[in-house]
């Protein structure tokens, strides 16, 4: 476990996953920077039978004029409150996705794999370890789940989760 936004959050024991999510994560952080994605989806799938089984999005919108605010014009003392408040929207939102296990149907870990899904502006230059990729959708559309949102000085993130009824896997 490791504190982020004031909470404690899992972390991966295997130090392979954890050097590839940390790859993607650096990635997500320069197209975020330079305001070229729009979505984030984690597709989480069966091993045996390829079918998606859950699919995680984050609707990714710039606020505002190119998504750059003018921090040098928002006093200390507002910033700093405009910070604590993300903070608290991001643990919000953390803590509907730990609760999400009360409805979402169980799955078997070692029975799963998942991939990460990036829509980005045309022009984005994409590592080459990346490749393209259908949009990995729910057969018969699935269950959905808005999540909540939030916003900073530069995104608004709407979320929303939706998921495959078990029927036998």
């Amino acid at each position: 476990m490791i504190e982020r936004f004031g909470m404690k959050v899992l972390t991966s024991a295997n130090p392979e996953l954890s050097t590839y999510v940390n790859t993607i994560v650096q990635q997500l952080q320069e197209w975020l920077k330079t305001n070229t994605i729009s979505k984030l989806v984690i597709v989480i799938k069966s091993k045996d039978t390829l079918k998606v089984l859950e699919r995680w999005i984050f609707n990714i919108e710039v606020n505002g004029e190119n998504g750059l605010p003018m921090a040098e014009n928002i006093p200390p003392d507002e910033a700093n409150v405009i910070q604590q408040n993300t903070k608290k929207q991001i643990q919000s939102i953390l803590r509907q996705i730990t609760a999400s296990v009360s409805y979402l149907p169980e799955l078997e870990v070692d029975d799963c794999t998942f991939n990460v899904l990036v829509y980005a502006n045309k022009d984005v230059v994409v590592p080459v370890t990346w490749g393209d990729s259908g949009p990995n959708l729910i057969e018969g559309g699935g269950e959905h789940v808005r999540l909540k949102s939030f916003n900073t000085l530069v995104h608004k993130v709407d979320s929303f989760v939706a998921y495959k009824m078990d029927d036998g896997l």
